[in-house]
């Protein structure tokens, strides 16, 4: 079929994107709606619709909002602990006389980040190991007790975000470095020069300048610490760990599918999943709007 130059032309761009939209359609969008319709309907080999019958179990399933909350104290460690040391190792990182070793220092903390979660799951589940886990070993030349990191429930978070630490504190450099970039050295020399420490320098204007990374940063956090999963999966030997303080939204999602065959349920729980995500989302576009109009 002959087709006008000129329409080739105007056709031409379409066709260079319409590979991603059909790629998102058959990965993505259909996927998407699939899940949806399979969230009313119950059943295995034959689905019969059941209404909201899911959605409420959801609300009133006790592990899912344990799930949840193990989320929140993930995202409140990553906040609270990997933010600031990230930020902290960038600023030295920064410093002029390291900085000829930006390259080096870089490459030797976002390696972690490229390693295969399950490897790293494997490696930290031995080093973990009461009786010949590296750590106790170390802890025990300080004459301290061995500690049951991944057997007694008030350690296994502790645990986890040990292993979090050592794999995402890497990306977090590279990001504050990244923003760290952005902030003009004429306005801390002026501080400077107006007497201002270097704590103030830094709150009152690195920090600033570096708002759009750190929202960035945070909402980043947020979302990777609630769609915990194979570091968690790992660590808790495929489960949910002693009392269930290793269960989060995506493990507790793929034991309801694929180990229960609740599918019904299963998508229920990632639809609900996804409400919460996208209202935390809006709610933090918020804050940082509501921070720059101040």
């Amino acid at each position: 079929m002959y087709i006008k130059p000129a329409v080739r032309r105007r056709m031409a761009p379409y066709l260079f994107i319409s590979i991603f939209f059909i790629a998102y359609g058959v990965f993505g969008f259909y996927p998407t709606l699939y899940g949806l319709w399979l969230s009313f309907q119950g059943g295995i080999d034959h689905f019969t619709f059941v209404g909201f019958k899911h959605y409420i179990e959801v609300f009133h399933d006790a592990l899912f909002w344990q799930s949840m909350w193990n989320g929140t104290k993930m995202a409140l460690a990553s906040l609270l602990i990997i933010t600031p040391l990230a930020m902290g190792v960038a600023i030295l990182i920064n410093q002029r006389r390291i900085a000829k070793y930006k390259g080096f220092f870089a490459t030797f903390f976002f390696t972690p980040n490229i390693t295969s979660a399950v490897a790293v799951g494997v490696i930290f589940s031995l080093i973990f190991d009461p009786s010949v886990g590296m750590l106790n070993r170390l802890i025990g030349l300080f004459g301290l007790p061995s500690v049951q990191w991944l057997q007694d429930p008030h350690w296994t978070m502790p645990s986890l975000v040990i292993v979090i630490i050592w794999r995402a504190l890497g990306i977090n450099i590279l990001y504050c470095l990244a923003g760290l970039q952005n902030v003009s050295q004429d306005l801390g020399e002026a501080a400077k020069i107006d007497g201002a420490n270097s704590f103030q320098s830094f709150w009152h204007i690195t920090l600033p300048a570096m708002r759009p990374v750190m929202a960035f940063i945070v909402f980043q956090a947020i979302l990777g610490s609630y769609n915990m999963f194979t570091e968690a999966f790992v660590l808790a030997g495929k489960g949910f760990g002693p009392a269930d303080s290793l269960v989060f939204p995506t493990t507790y999602l793929y034991q309801q599918a694929f180990q229960a065959e609740n599918y019904g349920y299963s998508a229920a729980v990632g639809w609900v999943f996804t409400l919460i995500l996208v209202i935390i989302g809006i709610v933090q576009l918020k804050f940082f709007r509501l921070r720059e109009e101040n």
